[in-house]
């Protein structure tokens, strides 16, 4: 299994138009610094490809026929590429939470097959089991634990923090890489996402290696950032960027 990190931002991708705050900067100077809103493929060894979350046009970076496509919730920066994939020539099943779905893409749904799922929800997409996971983060939000035959990895985000029911079972089935909300930098406390701290603690609890995504302007700059993981957690998390792909 393989994970392909086509989006790895928050809402605003990184630069934000006209900002000027030091990571925004550094991004500008530096391509590897820039990203994309949150956009994520899961690639099976057989090349089954499906993508968690939609934030961005991902016409230049996949052109795979995809098995699903899975949201966590409907907020803008997980779902902007829907409205082009929406037209895409053959049919995709979508699946994601209903509080919130967007009516835009519900009324005109085009060739996406439209499936409403909640938490505890278990489908399976060719040799891949997904488990729906609670999260704490508003509208209803979903993170998914995929099971592959020997491999397991689980997505986190958005959320702050887990909801007792997930840790449960991710420290049972033991996912081999999980994927956490890192909006904002150490030290800020915000009810909706977690922190780098809170982020790498929480992956470290419940997987082998954590991959930070959903990172904000308003975290360190990229190199910053690499240089504080790296120093508080050594080598077993790690800072997703846009077009990492990480093997399972």
């Amino acid at each position: 299994m393989m994970l392909y990190f086509i989006g790895t931002a928050a809402s605003e991708g990184i630069p934000n138009e006209l900002c000027n705050c030091p990571t925004c900067k550094e991004a500008r100077r530096f391509g590897f610094a820039r990203r994309r809103p949150p956009t994520l493929a899961v690639i099976t060894k057989y090349k089954d490809t499906m993508l968690i979350d939609v934030g961005t046009d991902t016409t230049d970076y996949l052109n795979a026929q995809l098995k699903a496509i899975f949201l966590t919730h409907w907020h803008n920066d997980h779902t902007y590429g829907l409205y082009k994939l929406r037209w895409v020539a053959k049919k995709i099943p979508l699946y994601a939470p209903r509080e919130g779905a967007d009516e835009a893409i519900l009324t005109e749904p085009k060739n996406l097959e439209i499936n409403f799922i909640k938490a505890g929800d278990v489908l399976r997409v060719n040799s891949l089991k997904i488990t729906a996971l609670k999260l704490n983060h508003p509208p209803e939000t979903v993170g998914y634990l995929i099971e592959g035959r020997r491999k397991k990895a689980a997505i986190l985000y958005d959320t702050k923090g887990l909801p007792e029911d997930t840790f449960k079972i991710l420290k049972k089935r033991k996912p081999k890489v999980v994927v956490v909300d890192a909006t904002y930098p150490p030290g800020v406390d915000r009810p909706d996402h977690n922190n780098v701290d809170e982020a790498a603690e929480i992956g470290l609890e419940v997987a082998d290696r954590v991959y930070l995504s959903h990172i904000s302007h308003h975290n360190l700059p990229f190199t910053k950032l690499v240089k504080y993981v790296s120093e508080n957690y050594g080598d077993n998390v790690n800072v997703a960027y846009d077009g990492l792909v990480v093997y399972i």
